[in-house]
């Protein structure tokens, strides 16, 4: 009696889950069949596990209280779950989260540009960045004729020098360039070196390609700076040496 006593208490001990049953793993008859059955249900378990992460799961309830780097991380997994399963369901959802985030971000458009519109300040500013092409071709003018004044200022002091050479296509195309419009227009003088005949310029001005072009500025100690690398429009050239001339003025880099 005692006997069958503490045998159904044993059972009632290890009866509820048979992956406890240690001693089943050792016994030779019943215990590798019950490690067959535990085995089976941590493969379940798995491929429960599997199956949850291959569907699209999108917290639609508390995505407003979520910050914008937390749905942008959202929506990286959702899009990595919707591209290996592309169910129409989670392809769905991951339209439905792209939507979302679009509608956020014309909000923010809308209320941005409300307040560029309202704003003395921002309003200000805006208001001389012309818009319209007959506005953008008066500003364009007004910029052209800015450079140029500040180009004939400095004339007489200073001028580019071009690291070239002979087998270059694009060192032809920029001295067509600077032959046909930037000297009859600012009366500059240009100095071409090239580097086959003087290495010892291209190694003590760093130069690796060419045409390398340098603003010089005469001054008590001469003032020179790359201001461009390639072949450039005349446009952009000016530009160019209108910013290196700034950057003069302001005592270099």
């Amino acid at each position: 009696m005692r006997l069958l006593i503490v045998l159904l208490g044993f059972l009632f001990a290890y009866g509820s889950d048979p992956c406890k049953r240690e001693w089943f793993f050792t016994d030779k008859e019943k215990g590798w069949f019950w490690k067959n059955v535990c085995i089976e249900k941590k493969e379940r378990k798995e491929e429960k596990k599997k199956e949850g992460e291959k569907v699209v799961k999108i917290p639609w309830d508390r995505l407003d209280e979520m910050t914008p780097s937390q749905i942008r991380k959202l929506r990286d997994k959702v899009l990595e779950i919707a591209v290996m399963n592309p169910t129409y369901e989670n392809v769905k959802e991951y339209k439905r989260l792209e939507l979302y985030i679009v509608k956020k971000a014309d909000r923010f458009q809308r209320v941005a540009q409300l307040v560029a519109m309202t704003d003395p300040e921002i309003a200000s500013y805006g208001g001389m960045i012309p818009s319209e092409t007959p506005s953008r071709v008066v500003y364009a003018k007004e910029k052209r004729a800015r450079i140029l004044k500040k180009l004939s200022q400095y004339r007489n002091r200073a001028g580019l020098l071009i690291a070239v050479r002979k087998t270059c296509p694009y060192c032809r195309v920029l001295k067509e360039v600077i032959a046909m419009y930037f000297i009859p227009r600012t009366g500059w003088s240009v100095k071409y070196v090239d580097i086959d005949e003087n290495p010892g310029f291209a190694y003590n001005m760093n130069v690796y390609a060419v045409p390398d072009i340098f603003l010089a500025v005469m001054d008590e100690k001469p003032f020179v700076l790359r201001i461009a690398t390639g072949s450039v429009s005349y446009g952009e050239l000016i530009e160019r040496i209108y910013m290196g001339l700034e950057v003069y003025e302001k005592g270099g880099l």
